[in-house]
């Protein structure tokens, strides 16, 4: 063979083995963090939504779950996300409520009935505006939020039966201003722990009682620590994934395509879930002492509503929000 030709042969194979290279060092991974234990509904799902992603983009994008608030504390991941330090993060969408204040509606107690409620006011266009606002105004797009959880519920030492019996009352609560705002104004003392030490300040007696998605109550371990739970059904905002519009900027049209379209998917897979498992679960609870009662709110409902007009007055979210919401 002539000289030429080796090196031509030599060439091609360096070509080939280039772009195998290439192919190989395309795949990407997005860092995902949450604040819910590893056995939650809530990290299964964004499990489900790595494997998901890894499929439909045949392995040129995946997905690591960080849980538990490995990242750090949900606040905290927030901002990473923004500025595209954190690629995504995942908790319910009353935390966007720091970065657009309008979705502190969504921390608002009482103001949906229930989720058919809740998904009415989605599809309307003042929600629509709201994520629109988060992508121009903060850099962050909301992925899926069809990750319907179980209302949440108040889980306490002592049995809630009135508003009287929360005088006083030290509740964990999220470092989400409606919530401590109005929990304080029905008589409560809210104290601001991270999710992931919950559970432990229940055990130690640092806080009486909390609020809590009543689907998380068994995969945090709550009920061994406190036995009574009353169901207040005073929140149902969804869970949602957020991703930094940095790092979805730098995905195909493809991709981006497929990120979305495994996060819908997840979130399906997520409600469904919930809702096979959690009877077994509350069986269970029931076993080991737990008490669940279920309580008339009407006094609750009169109080939070004179509290969401004070919050609205003093601009927490637009004005007429809360009545538009009470008229769908």
């Amino acid at each position: 063979m002539k000289p030429s030709k080796i090196f031509s042969c030599a060439a091609v194979t360096m070509v080939l083995f280039a772009a195998q290279t290439n192919v190989t060092t395309a795949a990407e991974t997005l860092r995902l963090g949450g604040v819910h234990s590893p056995t939650s509904f809530e990290t299964q799902s964004l499990e489900h939504f790595a494997q998901l992603v890894e499929e439909k983009t045949n392995g040129e994008l995946t997905i690591q779950v960080f849980p538990a608030s490995q990242l750090g504390d949900a606040v905290s991941m927030i901002e990473n996300v923004k500025i595209g330090a954190q690629d995504m993060f995942a908790n319910v969408s009353n935390w966007n409520s720091h970065i657009v204040s309008d979705y502190g509606i969504l921390g608002m107690p009482f103001a949906f009935s229930d989720i058919t409620h809740l998904k009415r006011f989605q599809k309307s266009d003042v929600f629509l505006d709201m994520k629109a606002r988060m992508i121009s105004e903060q850099g962050l797009r909301v992925l899926a939020d069809n990750y319907y959880r179980l209302p949440r519920v108040l889980v306490t030492k002592q049995p809630v039966s009135e508003l009287a019996d929360i005088q006083g009352l030290l509740m964990r609560m999220a470092n989400i201003s409606v919530f401590l705002e109005t929990w304080e104004a029905l008589g409560a003392k809210p104290t601001v722990i991270p999710w992931a030490e919950s559970y432990l300040a229940l055990r130690t007696g640092v806080v009486d009682g909390l609020d809590s998605p009543l689907s998380s109550i068994y995969s945090q371990q709550f009920y061994l620590a406190v036995q009574y739970v009353t169901m207040t059904n005073h929140s149902v905002a969804p869970f949602n994934i957020l991703i930094s519009e940095i790092s979805f900027s730098k995905l195909s049209a493809t991709n981006q395509s497929m990120l979305i379209e495994a996060a819908e998917e997840s979130g399906d897979f997520y409600t469904q879930m919930i809702e096979d498992n959690f009877a077994p679960q509350r069986t269970e609870m029931l076993e080991s002492g737990v008490t669940f009662s279920e309580i008339d709110t009407i006094e609750f409902v009169a109080s939070a509503s004179e509290v969401a007009a004070r919050l609205e007055s003093e601009g927490k979210w637009a004005t007429g929000l809360f009545a538009l919401i009470q008229g769908l």
